[in-house]
């Protein structure tokens, strides 16, 4: 049931380690984007994406983890994840793209928990570095990173408690993740 994918479906920060993806995984996740709606249908997101160890391993420190957890921030232990997926956009073709990137980060990442692999997007990361690690050519601008691999932790999710929405740890295998409620997100109704 696409609920319950939805509600699954959370910001991963820690990975099984000997889990890896194949090219084909990747293709996969990416070719879904084919199918979702673009601006104008312009078709202006390309991607990029990397799953081997040394690749993986060039594009972590590039990367901004957990903005809340000041200390002892996640992933933990080489827990780290078994590929990236780096989302651009063509800027031949359209400079309007927040819109569009979302619509095909949230559709990889659904993609791939339903395979059961999951995922964090990631959009605090050194934009330079990630262009000259995949040679993009200029007019290619990083958007996002989607970190992928095996979940080997636990996210749990609760209601916000005095408008705080910060996430926090319990451990190094439990994440949790204050959600506003139903009612709040809804502002007006019209009947």
């Amino acid at each position: 049931m696409f609920s319950e994918l939805v509600k699954a479906t959370r910001s991963f920060r820690n990975f099984d380690p000997d889990y890896r993806l194949s090219d084909e995984t990747m293709r996969e996740l990416i070719e879904l984007c084919r199918y979702t709606p673009s601006t104008a249908n312009s078709q202006s997101i390309k991607f990029a994406f990397a799953n081997t160890v040394s690749t993986c391993e060039k594009i972590f420190p590039m990367l901004g983890w957990a903005g809340y957890i000041k200390e002892d921030k996640p992933p933990y232990d080489g827990n780290v994840p078994a590929a990236y997926i780096l989302v651009c956009y063509d800027t031949d073709i359209a400079n309007e793209i927040e819109i569009d990137a979302g619509i095909c980060a949230q559709t990889i990442v659904l993609g791939a928990m339903d395979k059961g692999i999951g995922a964090c997007m990631i959009g605090s990361f050194n934009k330079e570095k990630a262009a000259e690690l995949f040679s993009l050519p200029e007019n290619i601008k990083p958007r996002l990173f989607i970190a992928l691999g095996k979940p080997a932790e636990t996210v749990e999710i609760v209601d916000i408690k005095d408008g705080d929405v910060k996430y926090y740890r319990e451990g190094k295998k439990k994440h949790i993740v204050p959600k506003r409620t139903t009612d709040e997100l809804i502002i007006n109704t019209h009947q």
